[in-house]
């Protein structure tokens, strides 16, 4: 009997269990079912519904952390500011060390303007946990991404301070978003300070912010003072070396080069890759002063032979963009070129000077037969590269065009390009080939050419290519027969061959010939540009002056602006005049591939502190 009613006893305990736990099973499952319903209304915007099952689900302890930065948001999208107050009072005092929570209690203070306990918040919490980096480090993030740039601050220098610990990448960060260029500045500088080898990483990081002109000059004079103050350290003077080369300051670099290549020894290797860079962008000044610096002191170094080689190079295109072009000069150049190859012989090293002497000789000099010989002589020396024949061949095919004899010419360009194929100077053999085509008069031929080249690996061939074959549909088929286009590219032949004067004067008959024609623009620029290559500058303003008036809005519009702004500055010293064609530009084309020089332009002419090294 006993047995029995204890076995009973057990039997109503395990049903009693039975429903405690269904009902809490329940309870918990309509807990769900509620959460997830707010949390799709909050998805679909429907805020009145997701906050009535907010403000019911906020009682359960256990769910703030789930539904805490849905529900705020609600509460400050329906601008319920007194309910998020009161709600966030209750959180912070249940969760102290909670930054979100912190955070967010002090950002409604902000936001109901009580500047004054908003801050006070922030620096009781900051306080309480200022021996705690990682609730420092998360607090200070939040407030990054809710724009609360001041409270990270803060916790990062409650940080350092109590911690010792640096926070150079994260104070860093900060500022970038904080728009504080200046202070981002000085933190990588600190960071170089203690870690040297992250200068890669910091060179990285100013590139990628600063990313303006106006920006990026903010780091010259912090980084000026760090080269001053730390003497005995180089990775400043590598980075403001890395800073000139980014600015195109090439005379600037080297100069800080210098110091580094006595230092580190670096034997002149350094800075005959600034005085490289220097050629590569045009700034031929200061590229021949670099490697005349290297011609001068580094007789006994390997650097010397290929110093002395480009500085001739350099010079060379000196006079070549000096109009008129001084004979005299071009002979210096090519006794130079002569020296070199007399003293070392025909070699890998000086194949490129003879290349370079035969071509002054033909295209400036008017000796023709002589400069083929020495091409013929570099294309059978066995010791010479093959990339380096290749050219030379080319350069004999141009030769043989400057003769009038297109079919030799044609037979040099299709060698190389079929001992070249897919490669670089492979593909320009074949523009070679289009352009003689063109210039010939057979535009089907040299557009077909021009239609595979477009699609070459090389930019500057394929865009090449494609101005080009523009040009010959745009104006192949505008009239009943092609004779302007044969005219036009007989004219070009002309400009290849030398021959300025003779084109001037085509170029002039044409314009009345097809008065109004398509290419009117084209030979407007063209002629301006032989016009400048005679040295007659005042001239040439006036084909571009027509362009301005006639094609304002035309594809040359912006480009005949800016050549007129440099010959007023550069030839005819007429700043006025100048000034006004390059504020043309900032104002009629923004966007142009100009606007960058013509701002620095204006601004020199205007009297702006602009360093022009």
């Amino acid at each position: 009997m006993l047995k029995t009613l204890f076995g009973q006893k057990k039997t109503y305990l395990y049903f009693f269990l039975c429903f405690i736990l269904s009902q809490f099973s329940w309870g918990q499952s309509k807990t769900d079912e509620k959460l997830n319903l707010a949390q799709e209304y909050y998805k679909t915007e429907e805020f009145d519904k997701a906050l009535e099952l907010y403000r019911d689900l906020i009682k359960n302890k256990e769910l703030i952390s789930q539904i805490h930065e849905n529900y705020l948001s609600v509460l400050l999208k329906k601008e319920e500011l007194k309910e998020a107050e009161k709600y966030l009072k209750k959180v912070v005092k249940n969760n102290p060390d909670n930054s979100m929570y912190n955070v967010d209690y002090a950002r409604v203070k902000l936001i109901e303007k009580d500047t004054l306990s908003g801050d006070k918040i922030m620096e009781t919490y900051i306080k309480q946990v200022a021996n705690n980096t990682t609730k420092l480090r998360y607090a200070a993030l939040y407030c990054i991404d809710l724009g609360l740039f001041n409270y990270a601050e803060q916790c990062y220098r409650t940080g350092e301070k109590n911690q010792g610990e640096t926070f150079f990448y994260e104070l860093a960060d900060l500022y970038s978003n904080w728009g504080k260029y200046e202070q981002m500045i000085d933190e990588y500088m600190k960071l170089l300070l203690i870690k040297p080898d992250q200068l890669e990483y910091v060179e990285m990081a100013l590139q990628d912010r600063l990313t303006t002109e106006e920006k990026f000059e903010l780091i010259e004079p912090q980084l000026l003072t760090m080269v001053q103050k730390n003497a005995g350290m180089t990775v400043f003077n590598e980075l403001i070396v890395w800073y000139y080369l980014q600015q195109k300051k090439f005379y600037a670099a080297f100069i800080q080069a210098r110091a580094l290549d006595k230092r580190l020894r670096l034997e002149g290797y350094k800075i005959l890759e600034i005085g490289r860079l220097a050629k590569n962008n045009k700034d031929y000044k200061n590229a021949s002063k670099i490697f005349q610096y290297l011609v001068d002191r580094y007789k006994e170094y390997a650097v010397y032979p290929m110093s002395r080689k480009l500085l001739i190079e350099t010079k060379e295109e000196i006079i070549k963009s000096t109009y008129p072009i001084d004979r005299d000069q071009i002979n210096s150049l090519v006794k130079d070129y002569q020296q070199i190859i007399d003293e070392i012989g025909v070699n890998g090293q000086t194949g490129d000077a003879l290349r370079n002497m035969a071509l002054l000789q033909a295209f400036y000099l008017d000796e023709k037969d002589k400069a083929i010989v020495e091409l013929k002589e570099l294309i059978n020396n066995r010791s010479i590269p093959k990339s380096l024949v290749s050219q030379a061949k080319l350069d004999l095919g141009d030769i043989y065009l400057l003769q009038d004899n297109p079919w030799e010419a044609s037979l040099l360009y299709s060698q190389v390009a079929n001992s070249n194929r897919e490669m670089t100077i492979g593909h320009m053999a074949k523009l070679k080939n289009a352009k003689l085509y063109y210039y010939t008069g057979d535009f089907l031929l040299a557009q077909s050419q021009l239609d595979i080249l477009k699609l070459a690996t090389s930019r500057t061939i394929s865009n090449d290519a494609m101005a080009l074959s523009l040009l010959i549909s745009d104006n192949l088929n505008l009239d009943t027969t092609s004779l302007a286009m044969e005219q036009y590219a007989a004219i070009d032949l002309l400009v290849f061959q030398g021959k300025y004067v003779e084109a001037i004067e085509s170029y002039e008959q044409m314009l009345v010939k097809f008065k109004g024609h398509r290419l009117s623009d084209e030979i407007l620029w063209e002629k301006a540009h032989l016009l400048i290559k005679l040295g007659n500058y005042e001239q040439a303003t006036e084909p571009l002056k027509e362009i301005v008036e006639f094609y304002g809005y035309d594809i040359l519009a912006d480009d005949a602006h800016y050549l007129l702004g440099t010959i007023y500055q550069d030839h005819l010293n007429d700043k006025e005049s100048a000034m006004n064609y390059f504020k043309d530009i900032l104002i009629k084309f923004k966007g142009s591939s100009y606007e960058v020089d013509a701002r620095k332009r204006f601004r020199a002419l205007r009297g702006d502190n602009v360093n022009k090294s």
